[in-house]
């Protein structure tokens, strides 16, 4: 964060702790629980809040020099990022156009991390039948040429995508037409001062959940929950004393860790850390949760899954700090603490949820006190009004 939103916010949350409040909403909310169920509902989300709206991948830092490249899964569709040897940024399709199997593989790995999609590489080959694709996507080695007669190669280079760094982070479109060049400008300041540009992946793992996917973000969008559904782990150390802002459609919601704050007032504000000691949870549209701690930088990528009751989660731990023992093996510890609370807490609590609603509960109630929640699905139910 900028020093100028370190103070802000840092000030904002003390007087939560000092008066044992919390940012409200305006009033409570009410939500149909078909948004949970409903098909129909399901498939204008995917067109809409998907395909038609640029997409979150990763942090700019994974693809930050020439020969760097990402292959990661979003909402089904296979994609490959590259940062070619003159340095320019591409996104593709990520499937051979000889026969559409993928030329870069979701696990690739640099030294030391595992799961990311991210490598290093002049040259992307298909291991069907060993068509090769440089780093602009071009088609560069076709065996048995003479087998294709009348087939220009320079007609097959991979299918290409838009893709853009904004605030920080790599956005592509899934379809040719979605425009991504400052898609996330309503939070380029807000994000200021967090080293995106150099943040890389260490270690990502991917869930699958028997809850809708909204569910699963909704879980990291409120304090409301803490002393109950994490009364083992993080309640008494995570607050409920929370701010909650909004950039455009984009969310920051942000809850003190306990004893964290009371130490800076007697520090002169100037030195006042760019890490609080605080959850800073930012959302961006439509489903990429940014969590921010001391010591962690996580990523989740959530989608719908095949039916209404089921989501997709890429979990992702980066660093800022450049790709040592050190910073690898900190990255790890932090993925496997965060991962904890997610898989044995929340993700249950999420389909536990769900069961509710597909067994005939017919409405979700939203508190004043979760106006992050109330937010996004608000600006879901706009986006598909809207596009109606």
């Amino acid at each position: 964060m900028k020093h100028a939103d370190v103070v802000a916010t840092a000030r904002r949350i003390i007087g939560h702790l000092e008066a044992r409040t919390l940012d409200l909403g305006e009033a409570p909310l009410r939500v149909d629980a078909s948004v949970f169920t409903d098909p129909e509902r399901l498939a204008r989300e995917r067109e809409v809040l998907f395909r038609r709206t640029p997409q979150v991948v990763g942090w700019a830092g994974e693809v930050a020099e020439p020969g760097d490249f990402l292959a990661r899964d979003i909402d089904g569709v296979p994609v490959l990022v590259t940062r070619d040897e003159g340095g320019e940024l591409h996104a593709f399709l990520n499937a051979c156009t000889h026969r559409g199997k993928p030329v870069a593989d979701e696990s690739a790995d640099r030294e030391g991390t595992s799961g990311t999609g991210c490598g290093t590489a002049r040259r992307f080959l298909c291991s069907y039948h060993g068509w090769q694709f440089d780093g602009r996507g071009a088609l560069v080695g076709l065996p048995a040429r003479q087998q294709f007669p009348g087939i220009d190669p320079a007609e097959f280079g991979l299918k290409r995508l838009p893709v853009a760094v904004s605030a920080g982070l790599i956005v592509v479109g899934l379809r040719p037409d979605v425009e991504v060049e400052g898609a996330l400008a309503d939070v380029e300041d807000a994000f200021a001062g967090f080293p995106y540009d150099r943040t890389r992946a260490v270690v990502s793992e991917t869930f699958r959940l028997r809850a809708n996917w909204k569910l699963t973000v909704d879980i990291n969008l409120e304090g409301y929950h803490i002393p109950f559904l994490h009364k083992a782990t993080i309640n008494g150390l995570v607050l409920n004393h929370g701010i909650v802002d909004t950039f455009g459609p984009h969310t920051r919601f942000a809850v003190p860790i306990a004893g964290g704050f009371e130490g800076l007032a007697v520090v002169p504000e100037e030195q006042w850390p760019a890490r609080l000691p605080m959850v800073n949870v930012q959302t961006v549209s439509p489903s990429t949760v940014l969590i921010e701690s001391p010591l962690s930088t996580t990523m989740l990528r959530v989608y719908p899954g095949q039916v209404p009751g089921e989501s997709v989660i890429h979990m992702t731990e980066g660093t800022w700090e450049p790709l040592d023992e050190r910073s690898i093996a900190t990255a790890r510890i932090n993925h496997e603490t965060n991962k904890g609370v997610l898989v044995n807490e929340d993700f249950p609590g999420a389909e536990a949820c769900q069961r509710g609603f597909s067994a005939g509960l017919d409405t979700m109630v939203v508190g004043m006190g979760e106006s992050a929640v109330a937010h996004w699905h608000e600006v879901w139910d706009k986006a598909l009004a809207d596009a109606s």
